[in-house]
């Protein structure tokens, strides 16, 4: 089995180095394809009546992964690679296969991972067991533990898309819908209860989630590739949410869609991923020390 995953990136320097190692013991190549321009290339997204533009570099993604590998590959395993397909509104990760990865890495697999995404170790070593003993084209996710402002709450989503493709000696696979999803019914599909994946987009910092909201208007609501926001999502439910005083539960940014993810839930510190039970320990987001210190004013003063 020789495994070659692959991410898709325009930002996301929070938690890479955490998704990197999360995986990197289960993968024979790490190629992350990072991009500097939005599905269907627009750079302007209009936000209550003003012009923002997106920048070249939203977080300095290429430099965080760069400084990860100088430390932690030394198997070469990690490479940035240009994504020439990254405005590319439909079968993105069709091309990205066929003509990047087949060609020149010959894998067996090939898994997709998002810079936001920490593979529990138990998860992981799961998902390649189900990989060596199935004969399933795609490997399905059957929901993800979706963290909320913090790594303290939880929400989750429910819709199963595939996390890996086994290729059988193919030398390309077909049209793909969400993620590595084939967008036909002609693939074998297996889908594992046990494969929840850690998925901390929602937890990342201010300014990760506001070019998140940006992003999205953009090919969702202007381009009008999926369901469009709500603009007032990020100033309204992500920002002033609290889990002490602000416990709103319309949490999904789409229009018509506000409860499709559950109202987030208080997450044991314990069944978090190791990695990421180290990074609150020594290096926490600095939004999560201040949502800790709003909920700390909020809380009630006890009566003596």
């Amino acid at each position: 089995m020789r495994t070659v995953a692959i991410y898709r990136l325009l930002y996301g320097s929070d938690f890479i180095g955490e998704s990197l190692a999360s995986i990197y013991p289960h993968c024979e190549q790490i190629l992350c394809f990072v991009g500097h321009e939005m599905f269907g290339g627009r750079r302007i997204i209009n936000y209550f009546g003003h012009d923002v533009y997106l920048p070249h570099d939203i977080d300095g993604l290429t430099d965080v992964i760069n400084a990860w590998k100088a430390q932690n590959d030394p198997d070469n395993k990690v490479r940035v690679l240009p994504n020439p397909y990254a405005t590319l509104l439909k079968g993105q990760l069709q091309a990205m296969v066929n003509h990047e990865v087949i060609p020149r890495y010959d894998p067996t697999h090939v898994l997709m991972v998002e810079s936001d995404e920490v593979w529990h170790q138990d998860t992981i070593r799961t998902l390649f067991e189900v990989a060596q003993n199935s004969d399933a084209d795609e490997i399905m996710a059957s929901a993800c533990h979706l963290f909320w402002r913090s790594y303290k709450y939880c929400s989750t989503r429910t819709n199963p898309y595939a996390v890996m493709r086994a290729l059988k000696g193919r030398k390309q696979i077909g049209l793909t819908g969400h993620a590595l999803t084939s967008a036909g019914n002609d693939v074998k599909r297996h889908r594992d209860d046990r494969l929840k994946i850690h998925n901390f987009g929602f937890a990342a910092a201010e300014r990760t989630i506001f070019w998140k909201h940006m992003t999205a208007l953009s090919f969702s609501r202007d381009v009008k590739l999926d369901s469009p926001p709500r603009e007032e999502w990020f100033e309204e439910v992500w920002r002033p949410w609290n889990g002490v005083s602000n416990r709103r539960t319309d949490l999904c940014p789409s229009i018509g869609y506000e409860d499709a993810f559950a109202p987030a839930q208080d997450y044991p510190f314990e069944m978090l991923p190791a990695l990421m039970q180290q990074r609150i320990k020594t290096n926490p987001l600095a939004d999560w020390v201040k949502l800790n210190q709003i909920e700390a004013a909020a809380q009630p003063l006890e009566v003596a």
